[in-house]
C-alpha cells in the first residue's frame, strides 16, 4: 500500500484548518518516479475541484465528478517536505467542493498530459462550498511523506495572495491612526487645562 500525503486545507478568509489525507495514485507515483529518473522534479500545476463523494483509491486516474481544473495561484516550498499552495476559484459556479485532485505535468509519447498525482474525497464530508457570488480561496499545505522530499515542486502563476487582504489592512491602519489622533487631541486638551 502506498503512503499518503498529509494536507492542511485552510479557508483563507477564516481560521478554519482541516487535515486532509489524500491518496497518492499509482499513475501519480509513476509520474514522480519518471521525472526523477530523467533528472527533473514532478511539477504540480493544477488543482481539480469536484462534487464527487467517495473514498478514493490508488487506481483513480481522474476525479469522479470534476467541475473544473484551476491553475495554482501561488506556491512555496516550506522545507521539511512541505509545500504550500493556494488556488482561487473565481468562476460563476455554485457547488459543494467534495473532492480535490492535484495534477502533475507529465509527458506520454512525446505529448504533454496532466496526471492525477493525489486525490482527496470523503463519502460524508464536504471541503468547502463555492458560491457564484464569491471567489473561493483555498490554501493547502502538502506534506510529502509518500515520495522523496525533493521530488515534487509547484508551478504557479505568481499571484501574491497577500494583496487580497490589503484593503482590510488599510482600513485597520486608518482606524488605528484615527484613534491615536483622538487620544493625542484629548491629551493636549487635558494638558492645556492643567489636568495632566
Amino acid at each position: 500500500m502506498l503512503k499518503q500525503i498529509g494536507i492542511t486545507q485552510q479557508k483563507e478568509t477564516g481560521a478554519v484548518s482541516t487535515i486532509l489525507r489524500p491518496t497518492i495514485t499509482t499513475r501519480g507515483l509513476e509520474a514522480v518516479f519518471n521525472a526523477q529518473k530523467n533528472g527533473f522534479q514532478a511539477k504540480i500545476s493544477r488543482v481539480g475541484l469536484g462534487t464527487g463523494n467517495y473514498t478514493p483509491d490508488q487506481g483513480r486516474s481522474q476525479l469522479q465528478q470534476e467541475v473544473h481544473r484551476i491553475m495554482v495561484a501561488s506556491g512555496e516550498d516550506k522545507g521539511n517536505a512541505q509545500i504550500h499552495m493556494s488556488v482561487i476559484d473565481d468562476t460563476d459556479h455554485n457547488f459543494w467542493v467534495n473532492e480535490v485532485g492535484f495534477y502533475i505535468e507529465s509527458e506520454a509519447n512525446g505529448q504533454p498530459e496532466e496526471v492525477l498525482f493525489a486525490v482527496y474525497s470523503s463519502p460524508d464530508r464536504p471541503i468547502a462550498y463555492k458560491s457564484a457570488e464569491v471567489d473561493l480561496l483555498l490554501a493547502f499545505d502538502l506534506v510529502l511523506t509518500g515520495v522523496p522530499a525533493d521530488s515534487v515542486t509547484i508551478v504557479d502563476n505568481g499571484v501574491n495572495l497577500n494583496i487580497l487582504i490589503a484593503p482590510e489592512l488599510a482600513k485597520l491602519g486608518a482606524a488605528q491612526i484615527n484613534n491615536m489622533t483622538r487620544h493625542l487631541k484629548q491629551k493636549f486638551e487635558l494638558m492645556a487645562k492643567g489636568i495632566l
